[in-house]
């Protein structure tokens, strides 16, 4: 089956009517979608070429609107807002092709989910979708949200069930890769991983992930690792490792030492300062409960492969090898 690239266009931009929806949403869920692949290459060239390189791009101060309920406000999370939406520019100039006497104007006001408690957080986004974010993690979304697409940035960690919606694709930021899926089941995660991998792992449906160099399509139970410049084959992961961490479980299966301790600091939000002779290949297997003190996992995990856990203050960890 064969698509129409014009079609492609006006689906993710929630042009489209029901029936063409349909008619994208059949043709994405065949195992080989080149006229998509090729979509995505083509769109993010010409976005590229539509950024001026001689004209100032106006950016005003971003204004991000409390979130009622258990979900905490921080003011840093202005300064991130400003940041990724900063990142966001390109897919934002695309979608609007706005000019104002040589300028792009942005004159958004956001909303922001942050989680600064030591528990996973759900929520209920307006329309029907489900997030469940991570401790130390936010997910930002302009205010008009739901009115002609679907589109957030998240930094951390977060679990997207997203509602159904054949007119309008559900779009997640994270730096430059953009996740898009359609009513499906998926994870990102942006501090898991030393090396400040990014992971999107896929639970259910079929999500594609674009950038400027590349496209993909996943399948359920596939996942993708990027590290700003490398992108990885799909790969085969644990469903059970990310719907355990759901309820706030920490899963490791054969993970690197190294990693293990940047999933620790992203979940608890410490510091743990690692000396050089400690070696971070070591693999770590192990299902720790949820609300577990930091301090009891690094202990076991010391316990298994011998370094010394030194507790500095209530937020700092130095991990040694214990010889001089």
């Amino acid at each position: 089956m064969k698509i129409d690239k014009q079609l492609l266009e006006k689906y993710f931009k929630g042009d489209c009517t029901a029936a063409e929806a349909e008619q994208v949403a059949a043709y994405l869920d065949q195992s080989e979608t080149p006229e998509a692949d090729e979509w995505f290459q083509a769109m993010y060239a010409e976005v590229e070429n539509e950024i001026p390189q001689e004209r100032e791009v106006s950016v005003p101060q971003i204004t991000i609107k409390e979130k009622k309920g258990t979900l905490i406000y921080n003011r840093w999370y202005s300064i991130a807002a400003a940041v990724v939406m900063l990142l966001g520019v390109c897919t934002w100039l695309f979608q609007t092709r706005q000019r104002n006497g040589g300028k792009a104007t942005l004159a958004l006001t956001w909303d922001t989910l942050a989680n600064n408690d030591k528990s996973i957080k759900l929520m209920t986004m307006t329309d029907g979708s489900r997030v469940w974010l991570a401790p130390h993690s936010t997910v930002i979304y302009p205010n008009n949200y739901n009115d002609t697409s679907r589109e957030v940035w998240l930094k951390g960690e977060a679990f997207f069930e997203v509602a159904q919606d054949p007119t309008r694709s559900f779009s997640v930021h994270t730096g430059d890769l953009k996740t898009i899926a359609l009513g499906t089941s998926f994870n990102i995660s942006t501090g898991n991983y030393a090396d400040g991998s990014i992971q999107v792992s896929l639970v259910q449906g079929k999500v594609a992930v674009t950038s400027q160099s590349f496209s993909l399509i996943l399948k359920p139970g596939e996942m993708v690792r990027y590290d700003g410049t490398h992108l990885s084959h799909p790969a085969a992961f644990s469903i059970r490792e990310v719907m355990d961490w759901r309820n706030g479980k920490l899963v490791f299966d054969k993970a690197a030492l190294e990693d293990v301790f940047a999933k620790l600091k992203a979940r608890y939000g410490c510091k743990i300062v690692v000396s050089k002779k400690v070696a971070g290949s070591h693999k770590v297997s192990g299902v720790f409960r949820a609300g577990a003190p930091v301090q009891n996992i690094l202990e076991a995990i010391q316990y298994v492969h011998g370094f010394q856990v030194i507790k500095k203050d209530d937020n700092t960890y130095e991990i040694t090898t214990g010889k001089n």
